[in-house]
């Protein structure tokens, strides 16, 4: 199925075609991809195409609700392949991709890092600071393969809305567990491959 613009698509969807998965370009002749993202069916992934690469249009889009980003500079001989992970997988980062070790490295001091802040600022029932920190979580942790992460970050917002201190810090338990998994996971992998 295919539209050649915003309003194309719309009208496939309100015909009653449900897809499932989406390739959405963000510069369409009558608007911005992402506005389309609200009118999807739920539970339809999306991976969204565009040239910008800047870390400011992936972040949107992950915000938005992209379960992939890929840009057009790089190869789309692999287009199949994230579509049908994202279908068949829900989006579980396994199709991100091969990130730099050192960039790897940082990011997992930065899961750490996030850990111990929100170990800090829960115990000080700061919830503006719990907020920032699981916002940047999700923005970030499915880019790098990380998508419980990203799923348990955003449960920890939707329990500071409901401002029921039990969900929070329910949510907050086991977005910890999963951080000290992640951190724990990539010190295993890095002492496996340098050796004892």
């Amino acid at each position: 199925m295919e539209a050649a613009n915003l309003e194309q698509a719309r009208r496939r969807l309100r015909d009653g075609q449900r897809p499932t998965s989406v390739l959405l370009d963000l510069e369409l002749p009558d608007g911005h991809g992402l506005d389309l993202l609200r009118e999807l069916p739920s539970g339809v992934p999306v991976v969204a195409l565009t040239a910008d690469t800047s870390r400011e249009t992936v972040l949107r889009c992950r915000e938005a609700g992209c379960a992939a980003v890929v840009c057009k500079g790089e190869r789309l001989t692999d287009l199949g392949r994230v579509l049908d992970a994202v279908e068949s997988e829900g989006g579980d980062g396994s199709f991100a991709p091969a990130h730099d070790p050192a960039l790897t490295r940082r990011y997992t001091s930065y899961l750490a890092e996030s850990r111990l802040d929100l170990e800090r600022v829960r115990a000080l029932s700061d919830f503006d600071s719990i907020r920032r920190i699981v916002h940047r979580l999700r923005g970030t942790a499915v880019h790098f393969g990380y998508p419980g992460i990203g799923a348990s970050a955003r449960l920890v917002g939707v329990a500071l809305a409901t401002g029921r201190a039990d969900q929070i810090l329910a949510a907050l338990d086991v977005l910890g567990e999963q951080l000290l998994d992640a951190v724990e996971a990539q010190w295993l992998e890095g002492v496996s491959t340098t050796g004892p």
